[in-house]
């Protein structure tokens, strides 16, 4: 069976040489096999460089150059781009510099001049299947380092549940509070798919020693009264407006928007409502802070909300992220509100929004859901796991 044709195409080849001939000579002889930019010196080398970062695979450059070294421009582009494949061209006079820097480990191979052609295409093809060789293997670390770091955030997660559990035996719908609080964080999934690993680069000592400082901080932290007011009832129901008017008229952050329809009831009584709801749009207009409004929309679903979503995501991060050591005040601050609104009834749900840059839920109260959560508490958050409804949502399609 014939091996696969490789495409020496899929990424570029930039040759640096003062001679306009052999750059000629050069694109003439190796154009019909590689993608090939060409640069006079250094100079326009490394702007070229910087112009096609990305699709560069391959760089090939005269040794003897104005201004400066072929090896000491193979040094700057090896800072920009340390897995980019360097070859250096030199003549049978300048051999003891180019095996100095071959020895040294900063370049590939050289050649010397006169060239031979054959011989120099081959070396071209294996630096270029050496370069894609090192795309694929760092492809397959991040992939690792970004399974860690799932790893990691779930242990986070279920660390925290376990934590509100123990702190308080009566909380119910933990694991649905912490769900909401995982879609909060959550980067635009292209964007997502871009980020860097932040586990990457720390050894597992270190992730264990941020774990445990992580979970000491959540455990003196975390709100200690998520479970008040002691319930709600629809026996004494109250409006939208009526709970939340007073907060939207104290903070400068929550606006009413145009109302497209009365929203079911909440339950109460009033004052207790507020005790349940207030935490929540506190916390939520803290995070936000100057980066935009709260707008409120009553709809005959529910409550709408839309916020800006980054300041969200960066207070939130540290819960997410295997590398971090410890969440803010205001992300604790915000997970215990969700803790106290998914306790008494109120459900979260996640609605499209056309701009990324914002988030937009619904809120809303279903009481009864109290009298359906289990006994147990630990028994409702293993259920959650199991069923993977926590936060492997977040990664597996």
């Amino acid at each position: 069976m014939s091996e696969p044709t490789l495409d020496y195409r899929q990424h570029l080849v930039l040759f640096v040489d003062d001679e306009q001939k052999t750059r000629k000579y050069f694109a003439k002889l190796f154009g019909k096999t590689f993608r090939i930019v060409l640069a006079e010196d250094g100079v326009e080398g490394l702007e070229r460089f910087r112009e096609y970062q990305d699709e560069i695979g391959v760089v090939v450059t005269d040794q003897r150059m104005p201004n400066e070294t072929g090896s000491e421009f193979l040094g700057k582009v090896a800072l920009l781009k340390p897995g980019v494949v360097r070859i250096l061209s030199t003549a049978y006079a300048d051999i003891d510099a180019a095996v100095s820097s071959v020895n040294k480990g900063g370049i590939y191979r050289y050649v010397t001049k006169p060239w031979e052609v054959p011989e120099l295409e081959v070396t071209l093809k294996r630096a270029m299947e050496l370069y894609m060789v090192r795309l694929e293997r760092e492809e397959l670390v991040r992939q690792k380092m970004m399974s860690v770091d799932i790893l990691a955030a779930s242990d986070r997660i279920t660390s925290l549940a376990a934590l509100a559990i123990f702190r308080d035996t009566g909380i119910r719908h933990v694991g649905e509070a912490l769900r909401a609080v995982v879609r909060l964080s959550e980067e635009p999934r292209e964007k997502a798919a871009t980020e860097s690993i932040g586990a990457e680069g720390l050894s597992w000592r270190e992730l264990y020693r941020r774990h445990l400082s992580f979970l000491g901080t959540v455990n003196t932290s975390l709100p200690s009264d998520l479970t008040s007011p002691a319930s709600l009832s629809f026996d004494n129901r109250c409006t939208v407006r009526e709970a939340l008017d007073a907060a939207v008229s104290a903070s400068p952050a929550l606006e009413w928007g145009e109302a497209r329809g009365n929203p079911p009831d909440w339950p109460g009584p009033l004052d207790d409502l507020r005790e349940v709801v207030n935490p929540f749009f506190n916390a939520l207009t803290q995070v936000v802070g100057g980066e935009g409004a709260v707008r409120l929309e009553e709809s005959l679903a529910g409550l709408e909300l839309t916020f800006p979503g980054r300041p969200l995501r960066a207070v939130l991060g540290p819960v997410m992220s295997a590398s971090a050591e410890e969440p803010s005040k205001d992300a604790l601050d915000l997970i215990g509100a969700c803790m106290r609104v998914a306790h008494h009834g109120g459900v979260i749900d996640f609605l499209p929004e056309p701009n990324q840059s914002a988030a937009r839920v619904r809120i809303g109260f279903d009481v009864s859901r109290i009298e359906r959560a289990p006994d147990d508490p630990f028994e409702e958050l293993a259920a959650d796991l199991v069923g993977n409804e926590l936060f492997w949502s977040r990664f597996v399609e």
